[in-house]
């Protein structure tokens, strides 16, 4: 039998961790034990998981952020298989089935995971399509297409890319990383997508254009470490322009969506960065950008402060 072990990473999650402990032991393949790994929380996180007795592995540490409690999960679990799920994420109940059933299909896989759907606070869901495997490589240099919580990966191969890095200038895409390092180490074949959405994830609306900043400064710096290492010349070179153009273009819309100003800085120096289209930066860029210059225009700001971005955004988000 297959042995599931589900880590579950905690910092100060009372107003989920129930709901999201409930949807793991509901699943109709039941998981070899669940993992909580209370990363510090201040709250009543430890009750809660406390309440659930043996049912629970319960795991206190000091803080060392999401990176450092999910290794402590790989570490503590004792199953073959890892199903990682984020402490405010839900679980449908037949997800550990059909990754199963696929794995025990095909021995040589090492990542099965499920598209998801987002959960919004009044309790609609949207569907996102799923990433195919096949096309893991090379968009995982520009993109994370693969969402944790929505994945069961086998253990022994998270250990042997290292797990999750704990490097502080990478605390918001520690995810990205580690996939891009088993994609660079495994081919295509070992991963399997499952096309239902198995996953809840919930979408915090204050929370998404605040966010993105940091997330921003963390993706260029993660573009510098590593993402392009195997890349020299002018081939190098294209892939960070486009890639940075993407980055730019997605903060210009979080900016203008929290109703910040800067976004137009972000938006032109997205097209400085790389002016034509493709499957990094999409043709929408042109359509986003022409209602936001119709904007500038209607509210008549002419002053050049306004029209003209610093040349190095990277200061505006670091």
């Amino acid at each position: 039998m297959t042995k599931i072990s589900i880590a579950i990473p905690a910092y100060n999650s009372e107003p989920c961790l129930r709901e999201t402990l409930e949807s793991a032991l509901a699943q109709t393949y039941p998981a070899h034990e669940i993992v909580v790994v209370d990363d510090g929380s201040k709250d009543r996180t430890e009750d809660i998981a406390r309440s659930y007795g043996d049912r629970i592995r319960y795991i206190k540490q000091e803080n060392t952020g999401i990176a450092g409690a999910r290794n402590r999960a790989i570490q503590e679990a004792t199953g073959d298989w890892i199903a990682f799920l984020d402490h405010d994420d839900l679980i449908l109940p037949d997800k550990l089935e059909k990754q199963v059933a696929l794995i025990e299909a095909n021995p040589n896989l090492v990542v099965v995971y499920s598209t998801f759907k987002y959960l919004y606070t009044d309790g609609s869901t949207n569907k996102v399509p799923v990433f195919p495997a096949k096309e893991l490589w090379p968009a995982i240099r520009y993109r994370t297409p693969i969402l944790p919580s929505t994945s069961i990966i086998r253990r022994s191969a998270i250990q042997e890319i290292g797990g999750f890095s704990t490097d502080p200038r990478l605390r918001m895409i520690d995810d990205w990383d580690m996939w891009f390092r088993m994609v660079r180490r495994y081919s295509s074949d070992a991963f399997q997508e499952i096309p239902e959405s198995l996953t809840l994830y919930r979408w915090w609306e204050n929370n998404a254009s605040k966010s993105f900043i940091p997330l921003a400064a963390n993706v260029l710096g993660l573009l510098d470490r590593s993402l392009l290492n195997d890349l020299s010349g002018i081939t190098k070179t294209i892939w960070k322009r486009r890639i940075e153009a993407r980055v730019y273009y997605r903060l210009a819309l979080s900016m203008r969506e929290a109703q910040n100003e800067r976004y137009w800085e972000f938006a032109v120096e997205s097209f400085c960065k790389w002016p034509m289209w493709g499957t990094i930066v999409p043709f929408e860029r042109y359509r986003v950008l022409a209602h936001m210059l119709l904007t500038r225009l209607r509210n008549f700001r002419f002053d050049l402060r306004y029209w003209w971005p610093k040349r190095d955004c990277r200061n505006l988000i670091g």
